[in-house]
């Protein structure tokens, strides 16, 4: 069973680390380091979820891949209605670790910005011989 207290602890964490980044008092790669610190030490040592632990890193717009702030970020998982829309072409099923798998090791979360999420859908098509 998760421990959802950690994660929750850690977003609040997340608030303040954001407002010491906004505030230029740390570089934009501390507060990536500090941010993923952090979730590894919910999830890898305290069993928490990482969408809980990033959730006030999301809340406030900072992209999962780039980290620059955007009013709208969606989840890269989330493709259903895009996919019974043909957005992605002839595409009905992603598999969720090809899609994002070359990226848990660089991303802070899995909700982007348009332009990053077009990138993964891009070279997820490619990876999958669909463009």
């Amino acid at each position: 069973m998760s421990n959802h207290d950690i994660g929750h602890a850690m977003s609040l964490l997340g608030k303040d680390i954001l407002a010491l980044y906004e505030a230029g008092k740390i570089s934009k790669e501390a507060c990536k380091s500090i941010i993923r610190s952090y979730t590894g030490v919910a999830c890898d040592e305290y069993d928490g979820n990482e969408y809980e632990a990033t959730e006030s890193i999301v809340e406030a717009g900072y992209c999962g891949l780039c980290f620059e702030k955007h009013e709208e970020l969606s989840d890269v998982f989330d493709n259903d209605e895009d996919i019974e829309n043909g957005v992605y072409g002839d595409i009905d099923f992603i598999d969720e670790e090809d899609l994002f798998g070359d990226y848990w090791d660089i991303a802070l979360h899995y909700h982007l910005c348009p332009e990053c999420k077009a990138k993964v859908m891009e070279e997820y098509r490619k990876k999958m011989n669909l463009s």
